[in-house]
């Protein structure tokens, strides 16, 4: 494999990843992409058979800094004490906090009918991510796992839609509502 490939393959990875975040996958073609890499149509091509392979590439990208970012989050809600409540919103609000997970799920919602089955499992493998450290949150904190569906709904219905949908429906008190659930 020629030295500068690598490189170049997560340049474009880099540059679709730009481009899903502000148009979403419809809307972003391979000459955007050519374009925006500043590489040649045969560049891309080489890298990435299609689009969605494309796609599956940024998305893995994503779901490998997303995993090391909830684990640093959880890492450092349990070595400053944070209690549930808080450290709960805390692992949500860092989730939210970036545009390529948000693309995500807009892509993921949005777009779906347009993926394969093998993003329907990148997806879950994402979202698993987030469940899992939110269920260790709860196990941290002696939460009974019967509780986990109610806060989980809860919080995406007040942190990430609004987020995903650019809805200003930002929950103000929302870890009183959680305190109310458990």
């Amino acid at each position: 494999m020629a030295r500068g490939r690598p490189s170049k393959k997560g340049l474009i990875a880099e540059s679709a990843l730009n481009l899903f975040q502000v148009l979403g996958y419809q809307a972003t073609s391979i000459d955007q992409v050519v374009v925006e890499a500043g590489v040649s149509k045969p560049t891309v091509y080489s890298n990435f058979p299609s689009k969605l392979c494309l796609w599956q590439e940024v998305l893995c990208q994503i779901i490998k800094r997303s995993e090391s970012i909830l684990i640093d989050t959880l890492d450092t809600l349990k070595d400053n004490d944070v209690d549930f409540y808080k450290g709960w919103q805390a692992i949500w609000l860092a989730w939210i906090d970036t545009p390529d997970r948000l693309a995500v799920y807009r892509i993921h919602w949005g777009e779906s009918h347009k993926l394969t089955e093998q993003e329907q499992v990148y997806f879950e493998q994402f979202e698993g991510m987030l469940s899992e450290q939110l269920r260790q949150w709860m196990a941290v904190h002696n939460i009974a796992s019967e509780h986990f569906f109610v806060l989980n709904a809860v919080s995406k219905e007040a942190l990430l839609m609004p987020a995903v949908t650019h809805r200003d429906g930002k929950c103000e008190d929302f870890v009183q509502l959680i305190k109310q659930l458990v």
